[in-house]
């Protein structure tokens, strides 16, 4: 049995469409916004035939997710600054620059808006996004714990919730460049509720043991 395997020039052809595809979705949603643009659209800037992209991406949310996976790494790299709020700030920073000088934000806001009638969107945001930036902030969190200057919360993914929350809220309202003020206020408010958080979980449980040395 003989097995057909395309050619050279042809997976050429196939990767030069694939990147063009996402050029032209990404150039198209940086100059109106994600709602507006079509998979026609697309494909016409991309020059290539609407049923090529269907065949790559089972729908438009497909391929901005993968567009945006792309201006936004999920591997981004957290700033090493020496503490854990300069560490934080100096994300915050990266995300604003992002959001403001790349297409970044008009997807982001998009898929956003859109996962909320669409359950099977909202789970791929969650691998997408939500996962990868907790991770990010996880890793934050636990340098400054290595160096001793905090200690890892008891719970990580809740703390990078509440930040992206506070970014996406912003976002969503249009608001693509995160102030200092903005970005001062959110890290200072994260830290002094994860360390309140903190100090109450160690009094319940040193409660709980004085309690055990009395029944004993």
């Amino acid at each position: 049995m003989v097995t057909a395997v395309a050619s050279a020039p042809q997976r050429r052809r196939s990767a030069q469409s694939h990147v063009a595809v996402l050029r032209a979705a990404s150039e198209l949603a940086g100059r109106q916004g994600y709602a507006s643009t079509s998979i026609e659209e697309i494909a016409a800037e991309a020059g290539v035939g609407k049923q090529t992209i269907y065949r790559w991406w089972p729908n438009k949310a497909a391929l901005f997710i993968e567009v945006y996976g792309r201006l936004v790494p999920p591997d981004l790299v957290a700033d090493d600054t020496g503490t854990l709020a300069g560490d934080l700030e100096a994300l915050l920073s990266r995300l604003s620059h992002l959001y403001v000088n790349t297409p970044a934000g008009n997807i982001l806001s998009g898929l956003i808006a859109e996962a909320q009638t669409e359950q099977s969107l909202a789970e791929q945001l969650h691998d997408a996004y939500v996962v990868p930036r907790r991770a990010i902030v996880h890793s934050i969190f636990a340098r400054a714990a290595a160096r001793r200057e905090f200690a890892l919360p008891d719970d990580p993914d809740f703390a990078s919730d509440l930040i992206s929350g506070a970014v996406w809220f912003r976002l969503l309202l249009g608001t693509r460049h995160l102030d200092g003020k903005f970005k001062r206020q959110l890290v200072d408010t994260v830290l002094r509720g994860v360390s309140l958080v903190a100090r109450d979980s160690s009094a319940k449980q040193k409660a709980a043991r004085d309690d055990r040395k009395v029944a004993c």
